[in-house]
């Protein structure tokens, strides 16, 4: 497996609930403010991003399922996996080696980024 079908299997293994990765999910305060104004509970967004699979060229240039573009509530949000350290001080050496990962999702409204 190359390392871009390496970290490709391992972001979506991560995305879809993949316990066996060190990681952490983030959603950006405007996106909880309108989950909480719209009375949208959490767990609908989570499924649009662990079900995803529409990856473009456009927005995933590399392969790597790392990024893309949804609408939410009538809002265009992103999501975003980065790869850290295991102390999350550093960027990761080596996004294959989950021992040497911290992948940290975020997910946000278009307009915060």
């Amino acid at each position: 497996m190359t390392d871009t079908n390496t970290i490709r299997s391992l972001n979506d293994r991560f995305r879809q609930g993949d316990s066996t990765q060190r990681g952490q999910i983030v959603i950006t305060r405007g996106l909880v403010e309108l989950m909480e104004d719209a009375t949208i509970p959490p767990e609908d967004l989570a499924e649009i991003v662990r079900s995803y699979d529409s990856f473009t060229p456009d927005a995933d240039p590399h392969g790597e399922h790392d990024f893309d573009v949804f609408e939410f509530a009538g809002e265009r949000c992103f999501w975003k996996l980065d790869y850290y350290s295991p102390d999350l001080k550093s960027g990761s050496e080596d996004p294959t080696d989950i021992e040497k990962t911290t992948r940290v999702l975020t997910i946000m409204l278009a307009s915060e980024y």
